[in-house]
């Protein structure tokens, strides 16, 4: 199934770890983007890269460089942050104010709903939020399960068409807030945003673009053909 993103943002202070691989020290690089968003805000979103990708990163990249990463998403092993793991990229020669905000954040996933589709409020003064999970199975990824949230008209269009076990493809983009607990801890909570979707019938995104063609999908292909 599915599952792709790219992200244009401005690169965070670069942590640079190792991990045993037998008798081989395997670089790790972990570092942040702060990345504007199709609905005109600016998240932080938090990468991780390894191998030859993160030696490229640790020998080209600086902090503040603007930055385009393609890659996957996947869950932490704790907690409801998601990272992005970085198959590529490109240093962007822009301002990080000259940003495309309606093409820096986009994910591409497909999926199976494994949830009821739930309306919520969390006070009157409050946006009216939809909310669902969707699995979308990967080779070595253990935790496949993100969190999804629609709102605004997209609400009404979901709750008609869609249903806890369909199959989707689902255009987005992510988003990760901070969250302060009790006693002062913070964690990060990430969603993936819902701006579209396609209903199928099957696993095979292929027969679906093939038979259909719709134009946002081609768009959304072609943004994401070099992940």
């Amino acid at each position: 199934m599915l599952n792709k993103i790219k992200l244009v943002g401005k690169v965070l202070p670069i942590e640079i770890k190792e991990r045993e691989n037998g008798e081989k020290k395997v670089p790790i690089i972990y570092f942040s983007l702060l990345v504007p968003n199709p609905s005109n805000s600016i998240t932080i979103l938090r990468c991780i890269a390894q191998g030859e990708v993160a030696e490229k990163i640790e020998n080209e990249i600086k902090d503040n460089e603007v930055l385009e990463v393609r890659g996957y998403l996947r869950n932490e092993n704790n907690g409801r942050q998601i990272l992005i793991k970085v198959i590529e990229f490109d240093k962007l020669d822009i301002n990080f104010d000259n940003i495309d905000n309606e093409h820096s954040n986009i994910v591409y996933l497909e999926g199976k709903i494994i949830t009821d589709l739930r309306v919520q409020q969390e006070n009157e003064n409050s946006e009216i939020l939809l909310s669902f999970k969707i699995v979308v199975p990967r080779e070595g990824n253990m935790f496949p399960i993100f969190f999804c949230r629609a709102q605004g008209k997209l609400i009404p269009k979901i709750n008609d068409k869609l249903k806890n076990g369909d199959i989707i493809i689902l255009e987005g983009f992510l988003q990760t807030k901070k969250n302060v607990k009790e006693g002062g801890d913070i964690e990060r909570i990430s969603s993936i945003i819902c701006r579209g979707f396609t209903l199928i019938d099957n696993d095979s995104v292929k027969n679906i673009i093939e038979e259909n063609k719709p134009h946002h999908l081609i768009h959304y292909l072609s943004e994401l053909a070099r992940v």
